[in-house]
């Protein structure tokens, strides 16, 4: 992959661009305001797996980014909304700890963002849930697992399972690895309450999109990690059950 050709240079100069990274993160001090449209221009891009890397300048200032892996043009003209600020992230596959670094949703090409259904709920401003995609979740049917509830059950009754272990069965509809040490998962079941539909799951566990998959965890409320991003309900430190 391309990270392996770029990842010397990227180990000589880490000291310099620890130092210049902190000196130039101050236009990004408000990223998780989604009203605030970045314009970057892609600098620098390596191939981390799941996400890409970037290094973008923003009027004047380079910082690096996390975005979904996908095709970009290195010296080309983006922008995005939102966004969440992560210190000292470190990134096994790289090899590398960014002093800061954003994880945003995406970039694009045009300045105004195009109105798309949202598939989970790890944008800014998240409560952790799927508000849209009916059709999918109509169409999901699975059975209760043993000793489990329904996200229904939970979403209706969340204050009854606040700080305990749950047992839940769904699809993965989304996956984001790495984040904050933890791969975070986004389960539905088919049932849902007041339109929540979609659980987070933070785990150790590696699962794929599409997997029926069956976790034991612990609920906690109101979970804010700050940038906007405070989940309602989340499943910490879950673990399949096979």
């Amino acid at each position: 992959m391309k990270y392996f050709r770029m990842l010397l240079s990227l180990i000589i100069v880490a000291g310099v661009m620890s130092c210049k990274e902190k000196a130039e993160y101050k236009p990004m001090e408000n990223t998780g305001d989604v009203s605030v449209t970045h314009k970057v221009t892609l600098k620098e891009y390596i191939d981390g797996g799941t996400y890409g890397y970037i290094k973008v300048e923003e009027k004047g200032a380079e910082y690096w980014m996390a975005i979904p892996n996908g095709t970009y043009e290195v010296g080309g003209t983006y922008y995005y909304n939102g966004g969440m600020v992560m210190q000292d992230f470190e990134s096994e596959l790289l090899k590398k700890t960014f002093d800061f670094i954003t994880f945003a949703e995406g970039i694009r090409t045009t300045e105004v963002a195009e109105m798309v259904e949202q598939t989970n709920g790890s944008h800014s401003k998240d409560d952790g849930h799927d508000h849209s995609n009916e059709a999918a979740i109509s169409n999901v049917k699975l059975p209760v697992a043993k000793n489990g509830i329904t996200l229904q059950t939970l979403f209706a009754n969340t204050s009854n399972y606040a700080n305990k272990s749950i047992i839940v069965k769904g699809i993965v509809v989304k996956v984001n690895d790495g984040i904050m040490n933890k791969n975070w998962v986004h389960i539905i079941d088919g049932t849902k309450h007041n339109e929540l539909a979609d659980l987070t799951i933070t785990t150790l566990e590696t699962v794929k999109l599409g997997d029926t998959v069956t976790f034991s965890g612990k609920v906690i409320l109101n979970k804010d990690f700050g940038q906007g991003y405070k989940y309602d309900v989340l499943v910490e430190d879950a673990k399949l059950i096979k």
